[in-house]
């Protein structure tokens, strides 16, 4: 009897499991005028939402595994309408998922400004080979995405400028802060997007402002005693606590998200997929 109880619980876990790999949260930050307090707070900043660089970040799309379809993803854009889209890293796993992840990302990205970097995932399925990186690249701009690899692009709303800081993958790729910082624009925000946010301790204090980041999934399976990050993480923030959400380190205030595709199996647990709603001033 007890063996037929104990089948049943941990099929009704699988099946969370499963059900919660494809169940979205939105997850929402503001950092324009008072955004900050009212943050903190806990209070809605929607009505803020005009005030700022309104950025949709997504990560870890893992298509392949991924529970999420991209009609969600598109839903989301045309009910929060974001200035911008920013996508940091991780999109396959084999050169096979090129063109189901192209297909995937021009279902919701088609008519907004759309920023992406690469992450370990990509360049490894390519064999960190320049020719094959190259040819991703190219048809990801096919689609008029821009892909920033260790550049800076500037972007506009209302008169005022953001500087969007690409840069390449810590632990597959290259990533050249001082070539990537050299495009900036002097006096106006300094927002970077990477994959791996170990990254941020490699930037000098306060060089930037913002990052987005993600690679941790925040943890997709939730395991007690942080077994996880123990056995399948080496990167310094996990040792230092930060997995999940904001945190500000070396002065930059940074946000590592949970993604919304998965790596193994398509599961999660107590790890929701995560789209992140931010303003930014």
């Amino acid at each position: 009897m007890i063996f037929y109880i104990l089948l049943a619980l941990i099929a009704a876990v699988l099946i969370y499991m499963y059900i919660e790999a494809g169940w979205v949260k939105i997850e929402k930050l503001n950092f324009s005028k008072y955004g900050e307090v009212l943050n903190m707070a806990g209070l809605n900043t929607s009505s803020l939402n005009g005030a700022g660089l309104k950025i949709m970040h997504l990560t870890d799309l893992h298509v392949y595994l991924s529970r999420v379809p991209a009609a969600k993803i598109r839903d989301t854009v045309l009910v929060e309408n974001p200035d911008i889209i920013l996508i940091s890293g991780d999109y396959i796993d084999k050169p096979e998922h090129i063109f189901r992840f192209l297909r995937y990302l021009n279902n919701f990205s088609k008519g907004y400004r759309t920023i992406i970097c690469l992450g370990n995932h990509d360049l490894r399925a390519l064999g960190r080979r320049k020719p094959a990186i190259d040819k991703f690249i190219a048809d990801i701009e096919a689609l008029k995405v821009e892909v920033l690899i260790n550049r800076t692009v500037v972007v506009e709303k209302q008169g005022k400028k953001y500087n969007i800081i690409g840069l390449d993958d810590l632990r597959e790729g290259h990533p050249d802060i001082e070539k990537a910082l050299a495009g900036c624009v002097p006096g106006i925000p300094k927002i970077s997007l990477t994959h791996n946010p170990d990254l941020v301790l490699h930037i000098p204090d306060k060089c930037v402002d913002y990052m987005f980041c993600g690679h941790f999934h925040g943890g997709q399976i939730w395991m007690p005693f942080n077994l996880e990050f123990i056995l399948l993480r080496n990167e310094q923030l996990c040792r230092m606590g930060i997995k999940r959400g904001y945190h500000e380190v070396n002065g930059i205030k940074m946000y590592l998200n949970r993604g919304l595709g998965n790596v193994m199996v398509p599961m999660r647990l107590f790890s929701r997929p995560e789209i992140l709603i931010c303003t930014i001033a």
